[in-house]
């Protein structure tokens, strides 16, 4: 048994903080109030400290992080998370030829595969984890599986094998289906498709959740999108990393939250998640026009090595670009590493050359493996965004080669430091629900998520005053700050600060 004492606690519900005591005994919280010290207890001393739910990243990345027992999430306080978002899964099997380069996010998996849900889940609980996983079926995963990087609609009898595998994964435990529209092959997804697709999630109680087709110009578009596939399935839908890309676009976002707000009063189930940072991170690629990577990455290549192609694929991504070309920073250049944290600009002007001709000639020198970090929204969008009552806050972390987002090792102590406690966006108890008790609530993790008896201990003790992150885009793998504790599953996963090695995390299937 184990005695959190003289802690400071808030429950994940939203309600007030208040002075508590938490009992654990075994993987369960036993009780929780001001509580006698019991021989058989292990007692920590939580003066001056809070005690509250373990974080939970319902948009991650860690398919194979988890996998791989790295310890970012667990040095940030997260004890629970979501993978396969952006319509990217381990599952169901992928090719092993001819990706797009976007599957770079799982390249470090060689040739090893995972023909279903099952054999993922299968894995996460024979090698553990440090972090609870749920996992969302992708739907540029589910295409690949059934058509490869085909940008030919799913129809017949494609369609149905693309059904039947989709009911096998969430029969397994799946907890839904995520979609990248803007990314191959998902974007050659149409309503209709997605439409039938999430009828097969409303089955089993799942969740459609959805990267838009656009964050720029027609994002508005985009989100009635969204809420149009709800509508038509009858599941809930979750608007992954909610923003608007671009100077030119940040005068939209009234308007998306406008479109949230209505849809909400006619009975549509919408969620929203968001990073606390003004950039995101994406392949290179992501700039360009869909119809230049069917086929893949070696398809992609020979595209741009054809001069004629070449210049349609640039006059399309610079019309298309929402930002500055000094906004895009280099963070994972394979063949160029002394280019990492330069910006296209930047390299273009050294090279006397067009932004849009650097961005092409930089893939084609890498083999389209080109990571970059992209400066995209304004700080009065994000308020908006992160302060609306729907939205839970997400890392949509990934470790990659190079140098990563600080967002992977930092999410939350930036949150809770930064916007919270010194911009004052919002009270503790609402930052600490928006990390916890509202994505356990949304994403169906019973027992999670809320600090009460016959509940899981995941737990979080940290300092209010000195919670934060030093992390920077330069250096980004700085370990947080203010965070004391954190156990999963009723074990230490880190003590005083330091990672005890512990893998208490488990697969959390979601079954009907």
């Amino acid at each position: 048994m184990i005695l959190l004492k003289n802690g400071n606690l808030i429950d994940g519900t939203g309600g007030a903080s208040r002075p508590a005591d938490v009992l654990i005994e075994g993987k369960m919280i036993q009780n929780v109030g001001i509580l006698d010290h019991t021989a058989e207890a292990e007692v920590v001393d939580c003066q001056g400290l809070v005690i509250c739910p373990g974080f939970i990243d319902v948009h991650s990345h860690g398919d194979l992080e988890a996998l791989q027992h790295r310890s970012e999430k667990i040095r940030q306080g997260v004890t629970s998370e979501v993978v396969g978002n952006c319509g990217f899964s381990l599952f169901p099997a992928l090719p092993l030829e001819d990706l797009a380069p976007t599957f770079e996010i799982f390249g470090d998996r060689g040739g090893q595969q995972w023909e279903d849900a099952a054999s993922w889940f299968d894995d996460v609980d024979k090698q553990r984890s440090h972090t609870h996983v749920a996992a969302l079926t992708g739907h540029s995963s589910l295409r690949a599986h059934v058509s490869g990087m085909s940008a030919d609609k799913l129809e017949g009898a494609t369609l149905r094998r693309a059904e039947a595998v989709l009911h096998s994964c969430l029969e397994q435990g799946s907890i839904g289906l995520s979609t990248g529209l803007n990314e191959v092959p998902s974007s050659y997804g149409d309503i209709d498709e997605l439409v039938k697709l999430c009828r097969v999630v409303r089955r089993y109680d799942g969740f459609y959740t959805s990267h838009l087709r656009d964050y720029k110009f027609h994002i508005i578009e985009a989100v009635e999108e969204a809420l149009e596939i709800g509508r038509r399935a009858g599941v809930p839908v979750q608007l992954s990393h909610l923003q608007t890309v671009g100077r030119r676009n940040w005068d939209k976002m009234d308007a998306v939250l406008t479109l949230v707000d209505r849809a909400l009063k006619e009975g549509v189930d919408v969620g929203i998640d968001a990073y606390p940072y003004l950039a995101g991170s994406a392949n290179l690629t992501q700039l360009l026009p869909v119809w230049a990577l069917e086929g893949g990455t070696d398809a992609l290549l020979g595209r741009l090595a054809d001069t004629r192609t070449y210049r349609q694929i640039a006059t399309e991504t610079e019309q298309n670009m929402g930002n500055d070309w000094k906004d895009i920073l280099l963070c994972t250049v394979p063949a160029q590493p002394d280019l990492i944290g330069r910006t296209v600009r930047d390299i273009a002007e050294n090279r006397a050359s067009a932004c849009v001709d650097t961005t092409l000639d930089l893939l084609l020198e890498n083999s389209a493996r080109v990571q970059v970090i992209s400066f995209n929204q304004s700080e009065e969008n994000l308020r908006k965004v992160l302060s609306h009552p729907r939205t839970a806050v997400i890392t949509d972390g990934l470790v990659v080669g190079g140098k990563s987002h600080p967002r992977t090792f930092g999410t939350y102590p930036k949150f809770l430091g930064e916007y919270v406690r010194e911009k004052g966006w919002m009270s503790l108890e609402e930052g600490i629900w928006k990390a916890t008790g509202l994505p356990a609530q949304r994403f169906g993790l019973t027992g999670r998520g809320v600090v009460a008896p016959d509940h899981w201990a995941d737990l979080v003790v940290f300092s209010a005053e000195h919670i934060g992150t030093k992390a920077t885009y330069e250096d980004p793998e700085l370990a947080p700050e203010g965070i004391e504790h954190v156990m999963v599953n009723g074990r230490w996963a880190l003590r005083q600060g330091i990672s005890t090695e512990a893998l208490a995390g488990t697969a959390l299937r979601h079954y009907v």
